[in-house]
């Protein structure tokens, strides 16, 4: 059993904080420690950096301990400062992502790999559109209104209402619909492809730096790196040069595991411009020293589904083998039948429940994985962890 873990975070497109995140896990912790009768504690952040920053968790039950150290490495001012961007900017700057990755026919292989994935991309491009439409249709039947206005006057006034219209809907509705924020995610992919992101590009490399510093000093018995939907991908891209860095990473000291979930990694694969996760992928795949397991869900349209990430192929309901070995969950089996029609169609909170705390046990546990007492193996085995718990949270069998 493990008794010391490491684990590393690195989220995906979303300005969420430190504090932010220790305060989503102790609430998943609180889900952990009731549905599989377990205790846990979680310690105040420490050590913040602009890098990174962590806290400890103690999880326990009566023939088991685990201390883990959770690290989250952090580019969330990254995305912040991308979030302010201008109105006229963020409009430019992602119809021509949008106009790039139809040239390029990227968007065409999101349709092919993943069909919801490509209808989340082209999401906050249609309400765009059907908000301009909305703005020409109101402005046409205001100056329909104004009697005996000469033509030209009318064609000035509609066209001043059309944009008066359109800017201001755009500003209201943009930030409550996440309108902006998939924009700007679009923007990002955009310019991080084309080596336009140069402060990201060094922050994987910071990343880098940490997790190959920790895989030679830490005394931890396993080093477990997740990343989450766009967080996938700079985590395969960390740790690629990691293993660039050394070449050894992983064969001795810790073993040193993967795991990614909500991942995002074939939204830079698939684009031309896309060699370094391509390659990235395949390097980390082919170490053998690295376990690298990744969980699709149906029902998470913010990912691709049944989609092999380094071989870029569609794979069988029953595909296991190979790296990474990918397992196949459902979210309704997480959580709550009440919860999961509420949300249903909340895609965002469906794409965080990888992160969050279940209602029930399941095969797949988050929790389980990064502060339980089994090695990332069996943690990540087709059962889980379902039938290796009493109801009293101690552990009815230590598998070989």
């Amino acid at each position: 059993m493990i008794r010391r873990r490491h684990v590393f975070h690195i989220g995906g497109y979303d300005p969420i904080t430190p504090e932010e995140q220790v305060e989503r896990l102790r609430r998943s912790l609180s889900c952990f420690d009731k549905i599989w009768g377990a205790s846990s504690r979680v310690s105040e952040i420490s050590n913040t950096s602009a890098i990174s920053a962590s806290c400890n968790l103690e999880a326990w039950g009566p023939n088991w301990k685990t201390d883990v150290t959770f690290e989250m490495l952090r580019w969330d001012d990254l995305i912040r400062r991308d979030s302010g961007a201008g109105l006229g900017s963020r409009l430019v700057q992602s119809m021509k992502a949008l106009f790039d990755f139809i040239v390029t026919g990227t968007l065409f292989r999101y349709a092919i790999a993943s069909w919801k994935y490509a209808l989340f991309f082209i999401f906050p491009y249609f309400c765009l559109l059907l908000i301009a439409f909305c703005s020409v249709g109101l402005s046409y039947l205001a100056t329909r209104l104004i009697p005996d206005t000469i033509w030209v006057g009318q064609l000035l006034l509609g066209i001043f209402l059309s944009l008066a219209i359109f800017v201001g809907s755009v500003l209201w509705i943009g930030p409550k619909r996440r309108i902006n924020h998939i924009l700007d995610d679009a923007i990002f992919s955009h310019k991080f492809l084309y080596g336009k992101k140069g402060e990201v590009d060094k922050r994987i490399d910071d990343f880098a730096g940490v997790i190959s510093k920790a895989a030679r000093a830490s005394d931890a018995d396993e080093i477990l790196i997740v990343g989450h939907s766009l967080g996938a991908a700079l985590l395969i891209a960390a740790v690629a040069r990691a293993l660039r860095l050394d070449p050894l990473l992983g064969s001795r000291g810790p073993k040193l595991c993967i795991l990614t979930v909500g991942a995002t990694i074939p939204k830079f694969s698939l684009h031309p411009m896309g060699g370094q996760i391509r390659q990235a992928a395949q390097l980390v795949a082919g170490t053998p020293a690295v376990n690298w397991v990744e969980y699709q869900a149906r029902d998470d349209a913010i990912s691709f589904y049944r989609f092999d990430p380094v071989t870029l192929k569609r794979i069988s309901r029953d595909h296991s083998e190979g790296c990474p070995t990918i397992r196949r969950v459902q979210i309704h089996s997480m959580v709550s039948p009440i919860r999961f029609r509420r949300h249903r169609f909340n895609f965002m909170q469906i794409h965080y429940q990888f992160l969050m705390g279940n209602d029930q046990r399941s095969v797949y546990d988050y929790c389980m994985i990064i502060c339980g007492p089994f090695d990332f193996n069996v943690a990540t085995s087709p059962s889980g962890a379902v039938e290796l718990f009493e109801a009293n949270g101690s552990v009815t069998a230590i598998p070989a």
